[in-house]
């Protein structure tokens, strides 16, 4: 097992949906005065880890918006067949630009009411259990942000379809440690970004 000190984690944000529920590209929404895809790159970034961000639909706009910040980029060419593809086209480029990744931890662009401290304690688990599987609890539901070691690669690699990595953490029940999460709603719709919205406008409560 590799020691605390050689983990070295990476960071996989998708953005390539066409967000048909969303009626577009909801990874352009503006959240809190920017791009939806951009504010959860930048927060992604201050891991200070490596991050590669998937796109597919919209490609072109989305990359535009975040094509200045210190990250990579890689297409999905089969993002049509769901989050599966986007996830095994970002897996197969960790494992080509960062071949001694300790880990992928797997974030998603609509998600934009996560902090940065709930991917920081998940690194951080990351380093205390290297190997174990990672995952976010919502409404019952097990899923990203997720973490995954090295010797899961191979199976993320050659996913398709639109559950994602869903099988896969059924797969590793018995090395799985969830993480109960009340920002984690996904936006899928107009009504989820009004939502997130008038949550991230509403008057901060004094420390």
């Amino acid at each position: 097992m590799p020691s605390a000190v050689s983990l070295s984690p990476v960071i996989l944000l998708l953005a390539a949906g066409e967000g048909s529920r969303f009626g577009g590209a909801k990874q352009l929404a503006d959240i809190d005065g920017e791009p939806m895809v951009r504010r959860v790159a930048r927060m992604l970034l201050e891991a200070d880890i490596p991050v590669i961000v998937v796109t597919g639909a919209y490609a072109d706009d989305v990359e535009a918006v975040i094509d200045d910040l210190p990250l990579r980029l890689v297409r999905c060419k089969d993002w049509q067949l769901g989050m599966g593809s986007s996830l095994a086209a970002g897996v197969s480029e960790v494992m080509r630009t960062f071949p001694h990744a300790s880990a992928v931890l797997v974030a998603l662009a609509d998600q934009p009411l996560l902090g940065a401290t709930a991917f920081k304690t998940m690194l951080e688990r990351h380093r205390q259990a290297p190997g174990r599987v990672f995952a976010t609890e919502h409404d019952g539901m097990q899923g990203p942000p997720a973490l995954f070691p090295r010797d899961c690669f191979d199976a993320l690699a050659v996913l398709s379809g639109p559950k994602g990595a869903r099988a896969l953490l059924q797969r590793e029940a018995a090395r799985l440690e969830v993480f109960a999460s009340d920002d984690v709603a996904d936006i899928d719709t107009q009504e989820d970004l009004r939502r997130a919205q008038a949550l991230l406008a509403a008057p901060k409560p004094l420390p």
